[in-house]
């Protein structure tokens, strides 16, 4: 390896310890703000998720589209559900004793809404110093390493599980 290489492999690696850290600053201060919090529920990242899949759906999903498509497993699917329609974001429709659709309120889709609007706001923190043209050839050099990391003999899904 050049000395080059190993250079922007350890700027790269301290790269992402500061937008992880920038991403995290964003969300401090929304949420001091008071956006994006329901009451009386503690997994936020959970029913973002929710939320943020939902959005993509206008006509809701059934519960077992979420759990197999979507990998919630159902406690989880179950506590976010009962987040979104407790704070009036989501519907549910009984399907059968085991089946329920969701949908989002017009509420809900306002709330997802301005979570989409988040990542332009942790986007735009972390790459406004940069121009349109060089956002652009930054992305090119980033699609083509992940090209090159995709099509490598390598199991990551192994890998993912061992290194966790």
């Amino acid at each position: 390896m050049s000395e080059l290489t190993t250079k922007l492999f350890l700027d790269i690696k301290d790269f992402e310890k500061y937008q992880a850290m920038l991403k995290c600053h964003v969300h401090i201060e929304e949420e001091r703000r008071g956006e994006y919090c329901l009451s009386g529920y503690p997994d936020r990242h959970n029913y973002h998720r929710l939320l943020r899949i939902l959005r993509g759906h206008n006509d809701g999903l059934l519960s077992h589209q979420l759990i197999y498509d979507f990998d919630y497993r159902p406690s989880e699917l179950s506590d976010a559900t009962k987040a979104l329609v407790a704070n009036n974001l989501a519907t549910t429709s009984i399907i059968s004793d085991e089946e329920y659709k969701i949908r989002l309120t017009d509420e809900g889709i306002e709330a997802a809404d301005k979570l989409l609007s988040r990542r332009d706001n942790i986007a735009e923190a972390a790459y406004h110093t940069l121009s349109n043209d060089e956002q652009r050839e930054l992305d090119n050099l980033i699609n083509k390493l992940l090209e090159d990391y995709k099509n490598r003999n390598v199991n990551y899904t192994a890998l993912k599980n061992i290194c966790n």
